[in-house]
């Protein structure tokens, strides 16, 4: 009984931090272009009285292309950037296409720990050549353990870039700090299927407000979003989610991890609870500057055979 406890606690906390989707932490770095993206899976099997199997998918794929104006300047923005010393170049992100999925099973021969999948789909639009950014998304999603047998949603708002801060000559190279804030509204729907009573059925308009921020320097690095999503209809319906990452850094590779996240909802469903959150510690060591001499490595085998002095 201890052990199922423990592990419907450890798979409730993380399921229910995964109603709000936290798109600020999946989206691939600004600088691409084309196709980027990612496949995660994780398979895991535990025997204790009986078979424990736990499944995890999260494909995704992000999609970032010109459109046909591309190559057609403004001739005040071509005089502009000459003037600046500068030639001016199209913006090759001004469409984005982002596609996340993230499925999970846990269970055992007889009992089901844990049964969601979610599917999110997103496509932002850049204003001119500014830091603005309009965005459209739905989702479609399911949760055993918050009773949800599915969930809808629609949605269409606002993304800005409010501060962008790179390294400066001199300065350490892994300085940069930028932030970004965006709003929304969505029109969501929602089936609650309980056990003991008739299914609930629920039509909410939601606004959606985050804040994104990420910094790094020399020491440390440090991530955030923060979601607050009151219903429009009343306020006092709302959610409140977050996600924060520090990484402090003890050598140039190695790095401890630090990882809160957190999620309430202050009218949930009848037995699920309204507050969740889980911390997370370990460790990264980056294997950016690996490499290996390959001349060196000749050298040294020659030398062992014999062959140079």
């Amino acid at each position: 009984m201890r052990k199922t406890l423990v592990i419907l606690l450890m798979v409730f906390t993380g399921t229910v931090c995964a109603q709000v989707v936290n798109i600020e932490n999946r989206r691939v770095n600004d600088g691409t272009y084309g196709f980027s993206g990612a496949l995660d899976m994780t398979l895991s099997a535990q025997r204790q009285k009986d078979v424990l199997v736990t499944v995890h998918f999260k494909p995704l794929i992000q999609f970032k292309f010109n459109g046909k104006r591309d190559f057609h300047f403004k001739e005040a923005d071509v005089r502009d950037t000459a003037q600046k010393g500068g030639t001016p170049k199209p913006d090759r992100n001004k469409h984005l296409l982002l596609l996340i999925n993230d499925l999970k099973y846990t269970g055992a021969k007889k009992n089901t720990y844990a049964n969601f999948g979610m599917s999110h789909l997103r496509y932002a639009y850049r204003i001119g050549n500014s830091g603005w950014k309009w965005e459209s998304y739905t989702q479609i999603q399911y949760n055993q353990l918050l009773l949800q047998k599915v969930r809808t949603l629609l949605g269409t708002g606002l993304r800005t870039k409010i501060a962008d801060i790179s390294p400066v000559d001199g300065g350490s190279v892994r300085r940069a700090a930028r932030l970004f804030a965006g709003t929304s509204l969505f029109y969501e729907y929602e089936e609650i299927n309980y056990t003991d009573r008739p299914m609930e059925f629920n039509n909410t308009v939601r606004w959606s407000t985050y804040l994104s921020t990420y910094m790094n320097f020399k020491y440390f690095e440090f991530s955030s979003s923060t979601y607050i999503q009151p219903n429009i209809a009343t306020f006092k319906d709302y959610r409140v989610s977050g996600d924060y990452v520090l990484l402090v850094r003890i050598s140039d590779p190695f790095s401890i991890k630090f990882n809160f996240s957190h999620f309430y909802d202050s009218r949930p469903p009848e037995t699920v609870i309204p507050h969740t959150y889980s911390i997370t510690t370990g460790f990264v060591y980056r294997l950016d500057n690996f490499k290996i001499d390959l001349d060196k490595w000749e050298e040294r085998r020659l030398r062992k055979a014999g062959k140079i002095d």
